[in-house]
């Protein structure tokens, strides 16, 4: 019967709020979790839990408004089986509504659909006060193996409607409300395999380097050669190429921290480097990988990679080079040669050279280039 009252309920609100769409700058907001020892639920079994409020920041009066939210793993909207609803609840304290309002929440898929209406499309009394209280489970060993600092939470869908048909859309927006109650001790892999030996690495907390891992940011490059700077410890949200003679493979442990609180993507750049802290696919910039010339950053020529959380990808400015190499010096098989011809590699006339975009070279001048199964610098 509840089941049925709700999408009453959601298909009232449908009507009352068909229109035309006007874009405007109220706004909603989201508070951080705070506990509630007296919420219940399950027939009582279950008492105290964390929620967070949603509240309107508006300039007109209206009679209804829904939207959707999207939390992070780890964040569960509580659901009580005994009255067969979530624990969603109309907060009323600044008198933002009349005894005719009600709530109806959905969760169709990752987002929840909550709806505020008057089925006798009465106004808001205010513009502006909190609407919502939203009653959540934390997960904390979802947190504890996570690289995004503090979880996101994302409003879209945001619309208001007065009791004159005509509804407002504020702008969708992502923000990151939550320090109270997640978790911030954080155990997180990192992994550069023996026979690459060159990987990419972003933390959500400071770390100083492990024996036998090296770590070196990286601000520019000559022509396809990346310049790069030695870092003495790892800082948190800074993208890095790290490097492992013999490979690498363990776990670094901190608290996860955030320097830039308007960051709501776990996206972070620094040089020509981009780090992201949440799983996510990229089809520009470089990638690293190992083709026939061992780990290089190739150009992603708009083909779709799916990246790991915790990696990086090489963002330089557009040059029209191919890949980018490194040079660590000997330990990455790069070797150093001043001046041309490059040296016989066996036979008397010497193996073919490559630039890395695999063009024949008969006189290279200053830069990387492939000979036989080597990659050789001139400078």
């Amino acid at each position: 019967m509840k089941k049925i009252l709700l999408l009453f309920a959601m298909s009232a609100l449908l009507t009352v709020t068909a229109g035309a769409q006007t874009p405007n700058d109220d706004t909603f907001t989201v508070s951080d979790l705070a506990w509630d020892d007296e919420i219940s639920w399950n027939d009582d079994v279950n008492t105290g839990a964390y929620y967070f409020t949603v509240s309107l920041s508006g300039e007109n009066i209206y009679s209804a408004c829904n939207l959707s939210i999207t939390l992070p793993a780890g964040i569960s909207v509580i659901y009580d089986e005994y009255e067969e609803e979530y624990l969603v609840r109309l907060n009323n304290t600044d008198k933002v509504f009349t005894s005719s309002h009600s709530l109806g929440c959905q969760i169709p898929f990752s987002a929840m659909n909550v709806a505020i209406y008057s089925g006798t499309n009465k106004d808001f009394k205010k513009t502006s006060g909190k609407l919502f209280n939203v009653y959540v489970t934390i997960d904390e060993s979802v947190f504890n193996s996570s690289f995004s600092p503090k979880p996101i939470v994302k409003l879209s869908g945001l619309n208001l409607t007065t009791s004159a048909a005509v509804k407002y859309v504020p702008a969708d927006f992502a923000c990151r409300p939550f320090t109270t109650g997640i978790p911030t001790s954080r155990t997180l892999p990192v992994n550069v395999s023996a026979e690459n030996k060159i990987g990419t690495l972003i933390l959500p907390f400071d770390a100083a380097l492990p024996d036998g891992l090296k770590a070196y940011s990286c601000n520019g490059a000559n022509e396809d050669l990346l310049i790069l700077t030695p870092a003495s410890s790892i800082e948190a949200c800074k993208p890095y190429i790290v490097y492992a003679e013999n490979g690498y493979s363990g776990n670094l442990s901190g608290t996860a921290t955030l320097t830039d609180d308007d960051n709501v993507t776990d996206v972070f750049a620094d040089g020509y480097l981009t780090g992201i802290l949440s799983a996510t696919t990229v089809n520009t910039g470089y990638i690293l990988q190992n083709q026939r010339s061992g780990p290089m950053f190739y150009d992603a020529e708009g083909v779709t990679f799916s990246l790991p959380a915790g990696r990086c990808y090489l963002t330089p400015p557009a040059s029209g080079v191919k890949a980018f190499a490194f040079n660590f010096g000997d330990a990455t098989g790069i070797e150093e040669f001043q001046g041309t011809p490059l040296p016989n590699r066996g036979g008397a006339g010497g193996e073919t050279i490559f630039d890395l975009s695999g063009r024949k070279i008969e006189a290279p001048a200053r830069g990387i280039y492939i000979q036989g199964t080597r990659k050789v610098v001139v400078k």
